[in-house]
């Protein structure tokens, strides 16, 4: 018997515990629903499959399967678990496999190094002035106000609270993923799956509007996976970003009604996406330093 799981993840990801036992031929294996949560902390992603791997004679190689996940950092011991043998004599072996301890971690900062850097400047996009010169002094003096009121309103909340004293925000990726950890214990999915994948998507579009200075509130999600594809950031975690829209706008727009799996994968995806984004600024801010420090005149 082995159990090959990975012992340490990001908060939010998923692992597969694998389990690999032997039988006869003619001999049945069955390994029982499980309880969810497994442990406290961790969750139940897909009960347990059992497939043949090999058939060496008479004996028959069996590999069983169990995803789990956590939204809360920590060591974790997880418990055994039990299967059955049943032997063609009619009697039952009892099997126990060893779930070992899961390490699940979050990014740490490293505040020590921390920089703070200008705020880049608004981006523009060109507009047809044939189209909109009835209005354009209208809009020039909505646009300026919006985008002092804005700027006020941000410096007021980086310098000072209610009371004048300084306010250290938190980061916005720290943000998003508390929201959404919040949003993900309220299970809103099995009650209201449009308000659900609404509050979901509302959350990345207030993370992509801090983080990238994109106006993702006022855009279509193929606007927004239109702007992040140009970015340098994976492909992988940008191809589940847009099936999560794809899926949220369904709901949303088209009175979807989104499979159990894909509302228990909303979470996980957009906390996949975040966590990615964030790995991706880190290793940007490395190389900017290196390069900066790098001696000038070099051979």
């Amino acid at each position: 018997m082995e159990n090959s799981a990975k012992d340490t993840i990001l908060i939010g990801d998923q692992v597969t515990l694998k389990f690999r036992s032997n039988i006869l031929k003619g001999e049945k294996f069955v390994f029982p629903d499980m309880k969810n949560p497994v442990t406290e902390g961790v969750e139940l992603i897909s009960q347990p499959i059992t497939d043949t791997i090999s058939v060496d004679g008479n004996s028959v190689n069996l590999e069983s399967r169990v995803v789990v996940t956590s939204f809360d950092s920590g060591s974790y011991k997880l418990p055994s678990f039990t299967a059955y043998k049943f032997k063609i004599d009619g009697t039952v072996d009892t099997l126990n496999f060893e779930g070992g301890e899961l390490e699940v971690t979050t990014i740490q900062i490293d505040t020590s190094s921390f920089q703070p850097f200008e705020v880049k400047d608004q981006m523009n996009y060109p507009f047809t002035i044939k189209e909109v010169m009835p209005w354009v002094g209208i809009i020039l003096f909505v646009v300026l106000l919006l985008l002092l009121i804005t700027r006020t309103v941000k410096k007021i909340r980086e310098r000072k609270n209610l009371f004048g004293k300084g306010a250290e925000l938190e980061p916005p990726h720290i943000i998003a993923l508390k929201k959404l950890e919040s949003l993900r214990e309220q299970k809103l999915w099995q009650k209201n799956q449009k308000e659900f994948f609404t509050n979901v998507t509302d959350i990345l579009r207030e993370y992509l509007e801090f983080r990238f200075e994109m106006q993702a509130m006022e855009k279509t999600s193929n606007e927004i996976l239109s702007e992040l594809s140009v970015l340098n950031l994976d492909k992988e975690v940008l191809k589940q970003l847009s099936e999560l829209f794809r899926i949220a706008d369904f709901v949303k727009f088209a009175k979807h009604s989104a499979e159990t799996e894909e509302c228990e994968h909303a979470v996980p995806m957009a906390v996949r996406f975040i966590n990615s984004v964030y790995v991706r600024q880190i290793e940007e801010e490395k190389e900017a330093e290196e390069k900066e420090n790098k001696p000038k005149g070099g051979v």
